[in-house]
């Protein structure tokens, strides 16, 4: 069984500066929490069969009775198998070879769910502070409604694997290929506002990964005082989307706010795919006006600006000893993915991006912009300002161009730089201590990010629910940079003693 209970006790106006207590604030105390209790069962079986300590089968099977579900939908089996095969202990002409010194091969597959929070499967009311008559609290309505039939998600993988050794293990290779298939993912969507509801949590469809992982490493250089370890990674993975519903081609599970932007899951794309409204363009790509206005035109319908998760990254652990000093650090660059910063688009929204304070607040034409004279045929836009004036134009008419806010998510950074010594065993001698070292570490350390993107990390996204449009969730990735705390770099020195 879980249990989980979150409570929050909040004064205001303090009436001593920086003594923060519940004690010190004016008025009654506001008091809010939230209570949830869930209960899960589980049976479980272990395997595993040996031949001559080379071949190995390991079969698992559990299986799970939840609470969160309704009963008769609520018990769940998890199987599980796994074969393995070390060749340099099956071949005689392996053993003790200074080469090659291991090699194994490994196969599996398994199945696992995911379940849904507690209470999920229930529409629920909240408490309204405001509703109806100020200080007499009234319910309304959650926003979200439930498919009656809602299930687990299921996650189903199938990995093959390679691990070699060379040189006595001075080198290693790891390798695997894995293809993953995901049904009744759960999921909330945003169906029509005449539904009378924001959101819909159910099960939808069917999406098929495939992935390769491989990691070169070892000692790279070894001396009578100084060693250095190194370790590289490569990691791809694709998500498509197999299938959603019946009739159904795409469904948008996140939609920004407006309307003109949001993540969608399309048939035969990979997901998540990130949408927008566009300019109309010609065919060489520059921006059809209206001659009227000199506004550019936008196309009726969102298009499809790229998926939000890296085609691949790449990884590289550093480790150099010299003596009792150890420099080690972590990295990783990725790529091939874009993302929608909300920061810059609500910047331009109040006025504050830098094209919209521009000292140049007159008339001017749209550079690389193009007038449709007749129906295929494009003229240069040489005399035709926007009209309204230049400010009107970047808070008014870019603004609501939401393509302007995709953003290329490409990212290499210093994940964690680590530097430490440890005090000769000989100054140590006539004290309790066994062993003293010091250190200084610092995490998030650097950050390099295409000159576009300013204003937001990628990898941080969105929790906005603000103006009920729906949360973020873990749908979402590629929405950022709004209603959210800045990455944070941070420092610290650390002192070890053993005795």
């Amino acid at each position: 069984a879980y249990s989980y209970l979150w409570r929050e006790i909040r004064v205001n106006d303090l009436n001593i500066p920086n003594f923060y207590d519940i004690s010190n604030g004016s008025g009654e105390p506001v008091v809010s929490d939230d209570n949830s209790q869930e209960r899960n069962y589980g049976v479980f079986g272990d395997l595993t069969f040996g031949f001559r300590n080379y071949l190995f089968l390991n079969m698992t099977g559990r299986n799970d009775w939840t609470s969160t579900l309704a009963k008769g939908n609520n018990s769940y089996f998890y199987p599980g198998v796994g074969i393995s095969f070390v060749a340099t202990d099956a071949f005689e002409a392996l053993k003790n070879n200074n080469v090659l010194s291991f090699a194994k091969v490994t196969a599996s597959n398994s199945t696992v769910y995911n379940d849904l929070e507690a209470y999920q499967i229930n529409e629920r009311f909240n408490k309204h502070d405001s509703f109806p008559y100020g200080s007499i609290a009234g319910f309304v309505l959650s926003g979200t409604t439930v498919d009656s039939e809602i299930k687990k998600e299921k996650l189903n993988t199938t990995e093959i694997g390679l691990n070699l050794g060379f040189f006595k293990s001075r080198l290693n290779l790891d390798a695997s290929y894995f293809i993953t298939k995901t049904t009744d993912l759960i999921t909330k969507t945003t169906p029509s506002r005449a539904a009378g509801a924001t959101s819909f949590l159910t099960n939808i469809g069917e999406l098929k990964g495939k992935g390769f992982e491989l990691t070169l490493g070892g000692q790279v250089l070894k001396l009578s005082d100084f060693t250095w370890d190194l370790s590289l990674n490569y990691s791809s993975n694709k998500t498509t989307v197999v299938s959603i519903k019946e009739g159904v081609n795409e469904i948008q599970v996140y939609e920004g706010l407006g309307g003109q932007y949001g993540i969608f899951a399309v048939v035969g794309e990979s997901y998540p795919q990130l949408k927008t409204n566009t300019y109309v363009r010609d065919p060489g790509g520059r921006i059809v006006i209206d001659p009227n206005t000199g506004w550019p035109k936008t196309n009726a319908e969102l298009s499809n600006m790229g998926k939000t998760v890296p085609d691949y990254i790449l990884g590289a652990t550093s480790a150099m000893r010299f003596k009792g000093f150890n420099v080690s650090a972590t990295m990783d660059y990725r790529t091939g993915h874009v993302f929608y910063s909300q920061g810059k688009d609500y910047m331009e929204f109040t006025g504050r991006s830098l094209e919209s304070v521009s000292a140049n607040r007159q008339d001017f034409v749209i550079p690389n912009s193009v007038i449709e004279t007749s129906d295929g045929v494009y003229v240069e836009n040489t005399n035709i300002p926007v009209s309204g004036g230049r400010q009107s134009y970047w808070t008014d008419v870019y603004n609501d161009v939401k393509e302007n806010y995709v953003t290329d998510a490409t990212a290499f950074k210093i994940r964690e730089l680590a530097i430490n010594y440890t005090l000769p065993a000989s100054i140590l001698g006539k004290t309790p201590m066994q062993k003293l070292t010091i250190g200084f570490i610092a995490r998030n350390l650097f950050t390099l990010l295409p000159a576009e993107n300013s204003f937001s990390d990628p990898e941080f996204n969105n929790q906005e629910e603000l103006y009920g449009y729906g949360d973020i969730s873990n749908n979402a990735v590629g929405i950022g940079g709004f209603m959210q705390m800045p990455p944070t770099r941070s420092f610290g020195v650390n002192l070890n003693i053993e005795f």
